[in-house]
Formats: C-alpha cells, sequence, structure tokens
C-alpha cells in the first residue's frame, strides 16, 4: 500500500510526500483562484497523473512486446467549469508519436491506452479527448 504525506505550508502550498522514496512536490493555487500559480495545483497533478498513466501503460504493453517507447510524449490541456463549482470539465490530450513507431504499433498503443486506471477511476463528467499524431 502506497503512503504519502501532505502537509499545509501557509501561502496556499502544500507540499507531499512519497514515503517510500522520499520523493517531494510542492503544490500552489491556480492564478485564477488566489493563488501565485508558482508550481503544480492539484488539478493539474490529476491530469498530470492521467497523462504519466498514459505512457506508462502503453510502455508496459510495448515492454511485454519487446519494443521501446523511448521518444514518445504528450501535452494535456487542462480547462474548468466556470461557474461556482469549481471542477475539471475537459482534459484535452495530444499524443506524439515519433517517425519510426509503426502505424500496427501505434493502433496496439491506442488499445493499451484503454487500460490506463487513472482514466478509469476519473468523473464521467470530465471529456477527455485524445487526439495521436505521428510525426
Amino acid at each position: 500500500m502506497t503512503k504519502v504525506k501532505c502537509s499545509y505550508l501557509g501561502n496556499l502550498n502544500c507540499e507531499a510526500i512519497h514515503l517510500q522514496s522520499g520523493s517531494l512536490i510542492i503544490t500552489d493555487a491556480p492564478l485564477d483562484h488566489c493563488g501565485k500559480g508558482e508550481s503544480f495545483s492539484p488539478t493539474d497533478l490529476l491530469a498530470t497523473s492521467l497523462g504519466t498513466c498514459l505512457l506508462t501503460i502503453m510502455a508496459i504493453k510495448a515492454n511485454s512486446q519487446g519494443f521501446d517507447l523511448e521518444g514518445i510524449y504528450l501535452n494535456i490541456e487542462k480547462a474548468m467549469t466556470q461557474n461556482s463549482e469549481r471542477k475539471i470539465k475537459e482534459l484535452k490530450i495530444d499524443i506524439f508519436m515519433p517517425e519510426r513507431i509503426s502505424k500496427k504499433i501505434i493502433d496496439f498503443l491506442k488499445k493499451a491506452s484503454e487500460d490506463c486506471p487513472v482514466t478509469r477511476n476519473l468523473s464521467q463528467e470530465i471529456d477527455i479527448k485524445i487526439n495521436w499524431h505521428h510525426e
């Protein structure tokens, strides 16, 4: 079981420590919600979790088939609702594949990405749009 210690540091900043590894994350409230935007906001981390989970699950599946995904990357754009109920409205993801990756492998990776545990745990109210690009 994973354990994380979260502490409030003041000035709308928090610290999260991954107890097993000692890795540290600092968060700040976003500019549009009283913060300075000096670090990831909590909802930025949710978007980041989705992106890194997609890459990780695709890499695991690719490794099981004997190929490496080095060079693949993605960009995520997060849009929040504009009403008083602050929620993530949309996550737009652009996944960029290096030219060396074949159409067959891209199709395999699209299928593999469906096994992302973060995606499975997000609310159906969040509109997740994934666009695939072959460079």
